[in-house]
């Protein structure tokens, strides 16, 4: 199966079990952004990881074995600014897992991009360095039809 029909075929069987990410995250004992980014295919888990995510969720050979490949980004902007490349890697790494578990949490919508605010603060670290906060907020807007 070619990357995003096994991705796919992950993402149709946990839906269909009714698992949420924050369960998968639970299940393999890590953040659940970093698994609803593995999930989506732009990190991975180690192979013990991946196997209890199958065992969760039945997953074949090939979809657990999906989940501990090594992700690859062709299409990953090119920035040689390392403040730019983590606001980049914000889209490009956790850009669709963070709408899968914006959507999870709050239903199928979109963020407003009228009101909409982006704060950033400087905090200090564990160990006394200087560290970057950066907080997103915006309204959530469930889909209309019309």
């Amino acid at each position: 199966m070619e990357k995003a029909a096994v991705r796919k075929a992950i993402k149709t069987q946990r839906l269909n079990k009714k698992v949420t990410i924050a369960e998968v995250a639970k299940t393999v004992g890590k953040n659940p952004t970093f698994v609803a980014a593995a999930l989506n295919g732009n990190h991975r888990l180690s192979p013990e990881e991946a196997g209890k995510v199958g065992k969760l969720l039945d997953l074949d050979k090939e979809q657990i074995s999906s989940l501990s490949a090594f992700p690859v980004r062709a299409d990953f902007p090119n920035a040689t600014d390392p403040f730019k490349y983590r606001l980049l890697e914000v889209i490009g790494v956790y850009g669709d897992s963070l709408r899968e578990m914006a959507n999870e949490m709050f239903g199928d919508g979109i963020m407003s991009a009228i009101d909409f605010t982006l704060d950033m603060e400087k905090v200090t670290g564990s160990q006394g360095e200087a560290r970057c906060k950066i907080t997103l907020n915006g309204k959530w807007l469930e889909y209309k039809t019309f």
